[in-house]
């Protein structure tokens, strides 16, 4: 078990040399279905976690909280990343116009997927947090959070805009920039 703050930095890094491998108007795409994604799961989870607790309750009879935790974190990975993966593999909003020359289109690609990266693998560590890390029962994971952590936690995308509303401004932006190409 390593550090957790290394754990999702390696996450970061790898979305990040996937945008620039991709390039930055793909990844603009990208950066779209993950807002989307993140504005979703927050808009739903407080109105389907109590459907989520009954149907623990009833499937599994048992109060067993950590099981339960596991359950609702696992629950929300999967989904998150099941939209990641088909907004990754699949076709994506595309922008248009002139391809930036090297290095700014280089460094650009590099931003976006960076971007990307954060709200990635920020996402994966808020749905690890506020369920208590139950990953770490299965020894993925360290719970115990360094002094760098616990000040990264702060900063994971649905902690600096916990609210869904916010979510709906870059993703119109984003439907802008490209309408307007």
């Amino acid at each position: 078990m390593g550090l957790i703050e290394v754990y999702f930095g390696s996450i970061a890094g790898i979305i990040t040399m996937i945008g620039l491998a991709q390039g930055y108007a793909r990844e603009l795409g990208r950066s779209m279905i993950i807002i989307v994604a993140i504005f979703l799961l927050l808009y739903v989870q407080d109105r389907l976690n109590p459907i989520l607790d009954s149907v623990w309750r009833m499937v599994f009879s048992t109060e067993d909280v950590g099981a339960q935790q596991l359950f609702l974190s696992n629950f929300y990975l999967v989904l998150f990343v099941v939209i990641i993966f088909a907004g990754y593999a699949g076709r994506v909003i595309t922008f248009s116009g002139q391809q930036w020359p090297m290095p700014q289109g280089a460094i650009l690609s590099c931003l976006v997927g960076a971007v990307n990266g954060y709200l990635i693998s920020g996402s994966l560590w808020y749905y690890q947090h506020i369920y208590g890390y139950p990953l770490s029962n299965l020894g993925w994971i360290n719970p115990d959070l360094s002094p760098i952590a616990v000040e990264l936690v702060r900063y994971l995308p649905q902690n600096v805009m916990p609210s869904p509303t916010p979510w709906v401004i870059p993703i119109a932006i984003l439907l802008l920039m490209r309408v307007r190409g």
